[in-house]
């Protein structure tokens, strides 16, 4: 299966940002180390993650489960793409639960509370609700009506794109956004077609959340970001 989808690069000066930079010289100064060539395409962002967190469902399907309704085995799976099981949701569980969860998670850790969030993102493919869930989300954790929800969709790269969307807002000229949460969750079980051998073995379910914060007239936290997409393999995808 081909699979043509956006390709995306995102930096930070707090993890792995070291990987990326150019190497310092005797006759560079402290601002060459922002000059890399994803400022071509965003410039620096005054923002950085502080909190992070996940979530997943309790059911887990292994790839010897799969091997009783599917011609399919554990071998054959795992030497093609390395997965050795995955979690699914089941009955009523929500995905916006999942969600939720990982969003305290990244709260707990940044040391903030719901009421501190200025927006909320939710980047999903397949959210409970058609209209979006960043909204029952953000209420779920004791958001304020003050904050601003709203879905993202971009399959893959959703989680990057959120994170660079969030940038934008807590990074443009005159902001008085201080905090946002990014949220990434999908629940591609519920749509993917399980007597397909070659697609249903590669999805699950599941969330990450992180919180990301402004700092103001500090250095960057986050120095660019670069994101490509080509249409051109759309009839390839059709795994689900």
């Amino acid at each position: 299966m081909k699979i043509s989808a956006a390709s995306i690069a995102l930096l930070n000066l707090v993890v792995g940002a070291s990987a990326f930079a150019p190497m310092q010289t005797a006759n560079s100064n402290t601002n060459d180390r922002y000059n890399t060539e994803l400022m071509a395409a965003s410039g620096k962002m005054n923002c950085r993650p502080i909190g992070i967190g996940s979530a997943a469902p309790e059911t887990i399907i292994t790839n010897v489960d799969l091997e009783s309704f599917i011609e399919t085995s554990d071998e054959w799976i795992a030497a093609r793409t390395g997965i050795s099981q995955r979690r699914v949701l089941t009955g009523d569980e929500k995905l916006r639960t999942l969600g939720a969860k990982a969003a305290r998670q990244a709260l707990d850790m940044a040391g903030l509370s719901a009421e501190d969030l200025d927006m909320v993102i939710c980047a999903t493919s397949s959210p409970d609700d058609m209209f979006g869930d960043a909204t029952a989300i953000a209420a779920e954790i004791g958001c304020t009506k003050a904050t601003v929800g709203f879905d993202l969709t971009a399959a893959c790269s959703g989680f990057l794109l959120a994170s660079v969307t969030a940038g934008q807002f807590l990074s443009c000229p005159g902001t008085k956004l201080q905090n946002v949460l990014v949220v990434g969750a999908d629940a591609l079980s519920r749509w993917v077609d399980w007597d397909d051998r070659n697609s249903c073995i590669l999805f699950g379910d599941g969330a990450g959340a992180m919180v990301i914060t402004n700092q103001g007239e500090e250095e960057p936290g986050l120095l660019g970001f670069s994101a490509h997409s080509n249409g051109e393999g759309y009839g390839d995808l059709t795994c689900l």
